[in-house]
């Protein structure tokens, strides 16, 4: 893990003031939820953290150090989107599999770790289905197992279990 802190955060969009001198101190090994109202600004936090987009103004530290000029992909900040982004023309399987093909992971390993996130996730017999033959509650938990396997330092949800079923829900925020 590691700790993130958001200091005097402002961002907009078209003149519209999303966020206003915004300041989160976040210590390593934190849970910490953004509730808010529909157009608060949660997401549009996470993206900034995530490197997604910079802020207007003020600083986005992590260890101590300011990421603002950090490439998105040297941030080792992973979010899972509310609409999951999953590749649309690859299997269950080669989802989850595709970040740790890109950090050239053994093969062994990474089948190691696909099955036993399958299996953590319920998804036991859909490993070869593709995106559109899943349900929204499937495709949320393909999103957050591709995510898991890489194992970020920092793991940003957006809405991540609001398409699971109760019993489902429960068990993904015990993990």
């Amino acid at each position: 893990m590691s700790s993130v802190k958001l200091v005097n955060i402002t961002k907009s969009f078209d003149e519209k003031i999303v966020l206003q001198d915004i300041n989160i101190d976040i210590k390593d090994g934190e849970l910490v939820s953004l509730l808010g109202v529909s157009g608060c600004g949660k997401s549009t936090t996470l993206q900034l953290i995530a490197g997604l987009i910079n802020p207007d103004s003020g600083d986005i530290i992590f260890n101590d150090k300011s990421v603002l000029n950090t490439p998105t992909g040297k941030r080792d900040a992973v979010i899972v989107f509310q609409d999951y982004l999953l590749f649309p023309h690859m299997s269950v399987y080669e989802n989850i599999e595709f970040g740790l093909k890109m950090k050239n992971i053994n093969k062994k390993i990474r089948k190691d770790k696909v099955n036993e996130l399958i299996k953590l996730v319920k998804l036991n017999g859909y490993e070869n289905k593709y995106p559109s033959e899943l349900s929204g509650g499937q495709k949320q938990r393909v999103a957050i197992a591709r995510t898991l396997a890489i194992n970020p330092k920092i793991l940003l949800l957006d809405e991540p279990f609001s398409n699971l079923d109760i019993n489902l829900r429960n068990e993904m925020r015990d993990f």
